[in-house]
């Protein structure tokens, strides 16, 4: 799963630079910068998850699943590109389609997160491993998921200014911050299950 979480974690430090910028540099290339950077970002989330999620990484086990996991790349790369030709060939940026596919996408990726919280999640959380072992952890997506979905909620209901200063796409960067580390706690855990040991083991 090295690579899949690194691709991850790239495409949102992109974001996050580009954010910084666009925030800082306010004009129509670090704006376009900023959004497709954002959208790149998730559907990388919804690329790895599904990876993680379904076993589509590279494991003797799971060998035999690599053209799954090409078709799969494939249609989220494909999905990306035909989002950014949508809003560039547009002769005005579409803000609102902008936001719902990001949305839509994020939204997806998280529910399938919040799932691995379930006793019977629609996979096995780990490959070859019974759903009855639970690991501590178990909850900790669904607990982050909600977080999540309700961050975003303040990029779709938004308000005026507090002090005409604090706005709500202000408190939504500040929002995701712990999200961000409880995130990366939790990937960590989970990396570090024995049951990818065990399956390692079977293999």
């Amino acid at each position: 799963m090295r690579p899949f979480y690194l691709l991850f974690t790239l495409s949102n430090v992109n974001l996050w630079i580009w954010s910084a910028v666009f925030h800082t540099r306010d004009n129509p290339v670090t704006e376009k910068l900023d959004y497709f950077s954002a959208a790149f970002a998730m559907f990388c989330g919804l690329y790895y998850s599904v990876v993680r999620l379904y076993h589509l990484y590279d494991t003797p086990q799971t060998r035999h699943r690599h053209r799954v996991l090409r078709l799969w790349a494939l249609l989220c790369f494909a999905a990306f590109v035909a989002h950014v030709a949508y809003l560039t060939l547009l002769p005005r940026f579409d803000y609102g389609w902008n936001m719902k596919v990001n949305v839509t996408v994020g939204l997806a990726y998280n529910l399938l997160w919040i799932s691995y919280s379930l006793l019977n999640p629609p996979y096995t959380r780990f490959y070859g491993i019974s759903n009855d072992h639970r690991p501590r952890f178990v909850l900790t997506p669904l607990f982050l998921g909600l977080a999540m979905i309700s961050a975003v909620s303040l990029e779709i209901f938004d308000f005026p200014p507090w002090w005409r200063v604090i706005d709500a796409h202000s408190l939504w960067h500040l929002a995701t911050v712990p999200i961000i580390i409880g995130w990366y706690q939790f990937l960590r855990f989970d990396s570090l299950d024995p049951s990818w040991k065990e399956e390692k083991s079977t293999a």
